[in-house]
């Protein structure tokens, strides 16, 4: 059971940091220098990740503002930081990484006209 917890905290915390820097698993896995296929079952609990693939991991997010805590036996806790954040909302807003199909409206929920 422990282990199992282990594990599904660890794929929680990589999956909610990834997505907390803004970054799809592609982009993640090309970061980390791994199959998308790899940070795909790591994050479904198919494969578990080996410590120097989480040390890597947690580098990476820190690097992009992202804190993934892993000591604490309870909790969970990941802080982005202010220009961690910055950079993430502006990745949300990336046109280019957007299927055709879900292009519009993404200006209206990043701009706010009473600024």
């Amino acid at each position: 059971m422990e282990n199992t917890f282990d594990n599904g905290k660890i794929a929680v915390g990589l999956r909610t940091a990834r997505a907390a820097a803004g970054w799809n698993q592609q982009e993640f896995a090309e970061r980390m220098g791994v199959a998308k296929s790899t940070v795909a079952r790591i994050e479904t609990l198919e494969m578990a990740a080996r410590g120097d693939f989480i040390i890597k991991a947690i580098r990476l997010f820190r690097d992009a503002g992202v804190d993934m805590d892993l000591s604490d036996p309870h909790e969970l806790p990941i802080t982005v930081s202010k220009s961690g954040l910055s950079v993430a909302i502006n990745a949300l807003g990336d046109q280019t990484k957007r299927r055709s199909d879900r292009k519009s409206g993404i200006a209206s929920l990043l701009h706010d006209d009473n600024d």
